[in-house]
């Protein structure tokens, strides 16, 4: 456990650079809560009320978000695939198989000092095989399409845990997929975490968040580059401006001046 921030930063921006090992390149997850399990959000707190089987949930929620979501989107807009069906509403908070990863270190960072400062944060450190080729995988068995299977797979695609779960990247055809570097791993089971061979844990004091945060917006992460937008812009203005005030973290003082001109 690190004994400081200052201890934490140094230790946090050398790993990955110390490691000489080569293989496949690291990915990082970071999370607010260190209680929370490498679980995708169409898993959590459901699986007695499903009496273990997702499927019909699932379905339903693909097809309803497909339905309501065809006249907003263009025709070069509308995804092509069941992954890329997935990217988008997992990109607007439908619960999904997919768990957020990113390629970079800072922006697992980010996402593990962005709020709830009275609690530990933590990011996941693991090498994983990616690939870009999801659209020959099914995302609900983490291994390839039947219709795939009997065809030729490239090299790049082969994944060393599939059947279980999958590493995949998503195209970066969108400003904030580019900003996150976004990778995403699929499970075969949404209720069960992730078991990761080889993972490193980094654990952050939640008191240490508001100094990592102020870090972090000096190269550039911030509330506006990871959401890229006016909401973004809007959010980050108002963590450093208002909200340390209500939180009772920051005081203000206005000091005023009346000058009287009108005596000689």
């Amino acid at each position: 456990m690190f004994k400081s921030v200052d201890e934490f930063w140094v230790e946090y921006l050398s790993f990955v650079y110390k490691d000489k090992s080569g293989g496949p390149e690291y990915v990082f997850r970071g999370v607010t809560d260190q209680s929370y399990k490498l679980i995708p959000s169409l898993g959590r707190g459901i699986e007695d009320g499903v009496h273990g089987d997702i499927s019909s949930v699932e379905h339903n929620l693909n097809e309803e978000f497909k339905r309501l979501s065809a006249p907003v989107l263009s025709s070069d807009d509308t995804p092509k695939t069941d992954f890329e069906w997935l990217f988008l509403a997992q990109h607007y908070g439908l619960p999904t198989r997919l768990l957020d990863w990113t390629s970079n270190p800072l922006v697992a960072l980010f996402f593990a000092v962005e709020k709830d400062d009275e609690t530990d944060g933590m990011v996941y450190a693991t090498k994983q095989i990616i690939t870009d080729q999801y659209e020959i995988f099914d995302p609900t068995t983490a291994n390839y399409m039947k219709e795939k299977s009997q065809e030729p797979i490239s090299i790049f695609a082969l994944q060393s845990n599939q059947g279980s779960f999958i590493f995949i990247r998503p195209k970066y055809n969108d400003s904030r997929y580019l900003n996150q570097r976004s990778v995403f791993s699929c499970p075969a089971n949404p209720f069960k975490p992730l078991e990761l061979d080889d993972v490193s844990l980094f654990k952050i004091k939640g008191y240490w968040k508001p100094e990592l945060r102020r870090r972090l917006r000096t190269f550039g992460i911030s509330t506006s580059f990871i959401y890229p937008g006016l909401a973004g812009i809007a959010q980050e203005v108002k963590s450093f401006v208002h909200t340390p005030i209500e939180s009772g973290k920051m005081s203000v003082y206005t000091a005023k001046v009346t000058l009287d001109l009108s005596q000689p």
